[in-house]
């Protein structure tokens, strides 16, 4: 059967507009799948009668997520219990949004202007832009000074899914410092037994919606929350007198010595052990304005602030190329005479690809938190320059040296807990 001229333009467009269709199915299961996706708008994409019941539900199980029925500062808790009831993406943003983080108060989706813009630096100093849900204003301000945003896998239901979430260093790391008025944390070993975790180690507290950089225009719609939040965030944090954020405030703070010029708490680092299983000591040793290394504020490599830097590195003549030979700019020479906190990413790549001197390690410095196998399985991957097997030549490198200086019956039954739960390779002690 013989076509003819506008019978096989029809068919053509048709295969055409199939073909566009399937592309954009393919690119939506991609991103549904495995990627950081577009949120569900709650106000126009659900209907009260939905939001009502996931509410109730949620509410249900209060008990369960607060046995003494004290919420105080409870968003993590919140999270966690939501992450484990393995919904739905449109399920797991919902829920989300039927508590207030900070507070750890429940959001009634019945009431009206339950949510706020605000702008959140990430850990790498971006103004991220994004919708907060919350029960009242002052929780505006303090998630804008004392958390920050971060990235989160959610492996939920329908798939895994790339969120920005809102965080703090986990006040577990010095449990004396939670304020009493807060009784919904569980500590073990300086870590929140129920809490998540953000890609970085930060503890999460709230879901952040709709988030973006923030352009010129975001900063400006701001403007009124940011004025109102100025008295409040130029107070000290013991003389905040505002609501739950208070207690939130003081929580969020629980493992800093200050925050801008204001003590906010006595940090004991002798809490801290290093892979000895002794006080961990300084790895920071001049101290002046030049003298920069990725370490908390008192010059320890410690979990206090952030949890990525632990390493504590020797830069000298002979160790002098380590940020080049990691893929980064020859920053490094300038460090020349000084240590400094590396993260497991770099080190591990700078051994793997055998350079140094086998006696570059400030062993004393160096927490026993870097043999953990969850600090060990973010660095699996760091920034693009791994090499395979990198992460185990880099565990072997750090614990030959230590374990040569000092043979510590600590340091090697934490090298052998870690080879056994995360790939059991072949000590090399």
């Amino acid at each position: 059967m013989k076509l003819n001229k506008k019978t096989k333009k029809k068919i053509i467009k048709l295969l055409f507009f199939l073909i566009i269709i399937f592309i954009i199915f393919m690119i939506y299961k991609f991103f549904s799948n495995s990627s950081e996706t577009f949120m569900l708008n709650i106000n126009k994409d659900t209907l009260m009668k939905e939001r009502s019941n996931g509410y109730e539900k949620l509410m249900k199980d209060f008990n369960k997520i607060f046995p003494d029925r004290n919420r105080n500062s409870g968003g993590p808790q919140f999270f966690k219990h939501i992450v484990d009831m393995n919904l739905d993406k449109r399920n797991f943003e919902l829920y989300n949004s039927f508590y207030c983080g900070v507070s750890g108060s429940p959001v009634d989706p019945k009431r009206i202007e339950v949510s706020d813009n605000v702008i959140v630096k990430d850990l790498k100093g971006n103004d991220i832009y994004g919708k907060y849900y919350r029960c009242c204003s002052p929780c505006l301000c303090d998630i804008m000074k004392y958390a920050k945003v971060d990235k989160y896998n959610a492996h939920l239901s329908d798939g895994v899914h790339i969120y920005d979430v809102l965080t703090i260093d986990d006040p577990c790391c010095n449990k004396d410092n939670i304020p009493d008025s807060v009784s919904s944390f569980k500590c073990n070993n300086n870590k929140t037994l129920n809490g998540i975790y953000s890609n970085n180690g930060k503890l999460i507290f709230a879901l952040f919606y709709n988030t973006k950089i923030a352009s010129n225009n975001d900063k400006k719609s701001i403007n009124n929350i940011v004025k109102k939040c100025s008295k409040r965030n130029n107070t000290e944090p013991d003389n905040l007198q505002g609501g739950m954020g208070d207690i939130f405030v003081k929580l969020s703070l629980a493992c800093k010595d200050k925050i801008d010029n204001f003590i906010v708490s006595t940090q004991n680092h002798n809490s801290l052990k290093n892979i000895y299983g002794k006080p961990l000591q300084k790895c920071k040793q001049n101290f002046n304005d030049k003298n920069i290394g990725s370490w908390d504020n008192s010059g320890y490599c410690s979990e206090k602030d952030g949890g990525v830097h632990q390493i504590c590195f020797k830069v000298t003549d002979n160790t002098s190329n380590f940020s080049t030979e990691t893929g980064q700019s020859d920053w490094s020479k300038n460090r020349v005479g000084n240590n400094h906190c590396m993260c497991l990413g770099a080190w591990a790549l700078y051994k793997a690809k055998n350079n140094g001197d086998d006696n570059e390690l400030v062993c004393d410095s160096i927490p026993d938190m870097s043999l953990s196998t969850d600090y060990v399985k973010n660095w699996n991957k760091w920034n693009g320059n791994e090499l395979p097997n990198q992460i185990i030549k880099g565990v072997d490198s750090l614990v030959k040296q230590c374990y040569n200086k000092n043979k510590n019956d600590y340091l090697k039954n934490k090298y052998d807990i870690l080879r056994e739960s995360y790939d059991n390779w072949q000590s090399i002690i």
